[in-house]
């Protein structure tokens, strides 16, 4: 499966029944980006805690405010990741940057559907390291807000992330090597 992908628009309407963690941790760089618990709501602020040194994804898309940052570490990946805007007038994308974050890191995948409700269907993509990061690159969308996001995945899908198992793809090698 290719590690690229266009700017897809995909259906939204993910219902975010999982349990909300509330708190704001600090900022969410590539330095020092975050991680997600899977079948758990994060809220995010990006005003507060988004990277600004991030002004380009997939080295195409000029981001119009600062980009929240997550480490996805995939070996099966499988289950959605969701990102829900809290805030009115703000529209992130969200891009999977494969191996290494930064404003040339090679995509995996893109998404923005313009709506309330991003969603990410992880079978799309070959097992890997990524970043998550989510920022607007639409100048009609407000430069910052907040955000809930949630990695879902079903008990079944659980198991397999678990047991390692490689899909078939190979591992993109590790940004510390």
């Amino acid at each position: 499966m290719s590690t690229w992908r266009s700017l897809s628009l995909l259906p939204s309407g993910i219902v975010l029944g999982a349990a909300m963690v509330i708190g704001q941790a600090g900022a969410q760089t590539c330095a020092a980006p975050s991680v997600l618990t899977v079948n758990e709501s994060t809220f995010f602020n990006t005003c507060l805690s988004g990277d600004n040194s991030l002004v380009v994804a997939c080295g195409m898309f000029a981001l119009t405010g600062p980009a929240l940052v997550i480490r996805m570490p995939l070996p099966y990946p499988i289950g959605q990741i969701s990102v829900q805007s809290a805030s009115a007038g703000y529209d992130p994308a969200l891009f999977l940057l494969r191996a290494q974050c930064g404003n040339n890191a090679p995509c995996g995948y893109a998404v923005d559907s313009g709506s309330v409700v991003d969603t990410l269907d992880l079978a799309q993509v070959d097992s890997g390291d990524y970043f998550l990061a989510i920022a607007p690159f639409h100048f009609e969308s407000s430069s910052c807000g907040q955000i809930i996001v949630t990695h879902s995945m079903t008990p079944q899908q659980q198991a397999l992330a678990r047991d390692g198992v490689f899909r078939g793809g190979t591992s993109a090698p590790s940004p510390n090597l």
